[in-house]
């Protein structure tokens, strides 16, 4: 018989599959679902009809007969002169002569597949390595609970019923919305078949590519990778990419993946390191530029926008820390979505050697265009970003804020204070936490109503004038571009209604451009970096922030806030000790015995002293929706389905 060869060969396959289950203390046979449901709550079963299942998807049998007589691979174990043997042959020579046409019938359960009847069907198309298997699907829906299996599969319910797409997982909550947008479709725009078949097909192209690079030996999915290259290849571009370029674009983007694996692999800068070289770089002068091309790119301009008028005074101090040694262009009204990418292109083409990007919403273009030029550095002014192409600078602003809720509460007349924020990404907890934290220093009883710059809300006016109560207030700048409001202070409302500066962070962009350039002349921008993202993330310690008062206060009050600054700048005390609450007086409490660099940026609760909460997704609109996706906090993304 000439299919028993094939047979012979997928008895060895399920041999090797059972000892490497065995070496590794697994069940070495199918996993059975009936085991696998005991004790699961099961609110809901639902019919799905005729399915393509993804063949690496089915994983098991729906009950206990015969699950020993196949590998965990589904390949055979039973030998070759059984009858079971012969039946499985003869199903090779149908499948080889007309194909297997005969449907499996199966149950799902949390995206995996479990056969209830067809398991030879399944083992033989899996020989022949079939893409897909046709089956008629039941869904078995669990109770939701606190599991990340259970809540990401919750989102894949979700995302199915406007995709009808089986065949992406992810081991990382928020996939799904994400990978949603990054396909060009609105929240709740439902996939035509056309779209369908496009995107299995760049996943199925995508996936060999990604464990023909190793993809294996990573802890992530084909889905996790899926979602940095199309972060940086348009999806338009990616579906008619040959499998030659997407292995290439996904080599480049190699670092970036892996970062996902990494816990410790984004490395925070929390000061300007000391100016030392190391020795071999002392000893080859090649490896220091003389001279560089650096370009600035700012999404408005300094006529209009403070926040572009602060790093043109960073830009100017720049050119006069290193007169003659750079050639610095400096480009103003830069749209994020429509010409930023085309800009960088171009500069780089034109040899750039740093390319500094000013608005966060440029994160996304130069990631695409830092990826085709490993030879410019690219910076973006942002927080907490994961990508070792692209370096990130930001004050720490929780520090000034934590001065400045002091302030206001020792200049308040009543125990209540306001505060705008402007977006709810990275960092913006923490600093409004921190406002909080000084206030009830010196005020114990204080509240903060808090109110986001970023949602239009009838009657919640950003100055507070409907609040008789709250004559303090951290204020947006509301001279700004629309759509562009800054965080801006400590500001106090006039009997007449305008609007007086009382104390103004004011962050010295110059700081992070003269220390960040100066490394590069150097040599030592690489030093202990390789493979790792890097953010410069300085604050009163670096001389990279202060305050400027416009109130005269009382001698003593001066005295007691330069005094902390110098503490805070020796970090002498912690503005986030153990032993503080969330509203709802939810104890929260660091991982040690204070709170790290990495669970300040991703702070995303408020302080018990603050009425108000953070925005809810379908409440943003769309510019704002653009920067939740690009840096906003992972709460708030882990619900945009």
């Amino acid at each position: 018989m000439a299919m028993i060869e094939d047979y012979r060969s997928a008895l060895r396959a399920g041999q090797r599959a059972y000892r490497a289950c065995v070496a590794r203390g697994q069940s070495p046979y199918l996993a059975v679902l009936d085991d696998i449901l005991n004790g699961v709550d099961i609110v809901a079963q639902e019919p799905l009809g005729l399915v393509d299942i993804p063949a690496e998807s089915i994983v098991g049998t729906k009950t206990s007969g015969r699950h020993t007589a196949f590998a965990a691979n589904f390949m055979p174990l039973l030998e070759e002169d059984t009858e079971f043997a012969i039946k499985w042959s003869n199903l090779c020579e149908a499948h080889l002569e007309e194909g297997i046409h005969t449907p499996i019938i199966a149950y799902e359960y949390l995206n995996k597949f479990y056969v209830q009847e067809g398991n030879k069907r399944v083992s033989v198309l899996k020989y022949y390595e079939a893409v897909t298997i046709p089956g008629t699907v039941t869904r078995l829906v669990p109770a939701r609970n606190d599991t990340l299996e259970n809540k990401i599969y919750y989102e894949f319910l979700d995302f199915y019923k406007l995709s009808k797409i089986n065949n992406v997982q992810f081991s990382r909550l928020g996939g799904y919305a994400k990978l949603q947008t990054l396909v060009c479709k609105a929240a709740s725009e439902v996939w035509s078949d056309d779209d369908r078949l496009n995107f299995s097909a760049l996943y199925t192209m995508f996936s060999q590519q990604f464990y023909a690079l190793g993809g294996s030996a990573l802890e992530l999915t084909p889905g996790d990778a899926l979602l940095v290259y199309l972060s940086v290849y348009r999806y338009s571009d990616a579906c008619q990419s040959t499998p030659s370029q997407v292995r290439e674009n996904l080599a480049k983007l190699w670092d970036e993946i892996k970062i996902l694996t990494e816990p410790h692999a984004v490395e925070l800068s929390l000061e300007p390191k000391p100016g030392s070289e190391p020795l071999l770089n002392k000893l080859n002068i090649f490896s220091k530029p003389s001279q560089l091309k650096v370009v600035f790119l700012h999404e408005y301009n300094a006529k209009n926008s403070a926040w572009v008028r602060g790093h043109e005074k960073g830009i100017e101090a720049l050119k006069k820390e290193f007169p003659d040694r750079l050639i610095i262009t400096n480009r103003e009204n830069v749209s994020p979505e429509v010409d930023a990418e085309q800009i960088m292109e171009e500069v780089a083409h034109d040899n750039a050697d740093v390319v500094f990007t000013t608005s966060i919403r440029m994160r996304p273009a130069c990631l695409k265009v830092a990826a085709q030029h490993p030879k410019t550095r690219f910076l973006n002014c942002c927080l907490n970003a994961p990508h070792p192409l692209v370096r990130t600078y930001y004050p720490r602003t929780y520090e000034a804020n934590y001065l400045l809720g002091m302030l206001a509460g020792i200049l308040n007349l009543t125990d209540r204070v306001g505060y705008v924020a402007a977006n709810p990404v990275y960092g913006v907890p923490a600093a409004v936490n921190a406002f909080a934290r000084g206030l009830r220093t010196v005020r114990p009883n204080s509240h903060i109503l808090l109110r986001w710059a970023c949602l239009q809300e009838p009657g919640k006016p950003l100055d507070f004038s409907d609040c008789p109560d709250i004559e303090l207030f951290y204020a947006c700048s509301p001279f700004e571009p629309t759509g562009s409001a800054r965080e801006y202070g400590l500001c106090r409302r006039m009997p007449d209604g305008s609007i007086q500066p009382v104390a103004l962070p004011v962050w010295k962009w110059e700081v992070f451009y003269i220390g960040i350039i100066r490394s590069i002349f150097e040599g030592t921008w690489d030093s202990g970096s390789s493979g790792k993202a890097i953010n410069y993330w300085w604050g009163f310690r670096s001389d990279a922030e202060r305050l400027d008062y416009y109130e005269t206060l009382p001698k003593g009050t001066q005295q007691l806030l330069d005094l902390l600054e110098k503490n805070l700048a020796a970090n002498e005390f912690p503005i986030f000790p153990a032993g503080i609450f969330a509203q709802g007086h939810i104890p929260k409490a660091p991982t040690a015995d204070t709170y790290t660099p990495k669970e300040l940026m991703e702070m995303d609760w408020l302080g018990e002293c603050v009425e108000g909460s953070l925005p809810r997704y379908d409440q943003l609109d769309v510019r704002t929706l653009g920067l939740l996706e690009i840096n906003g906090l992972s709460s708030l993304k882990e619900t945009t389905l």
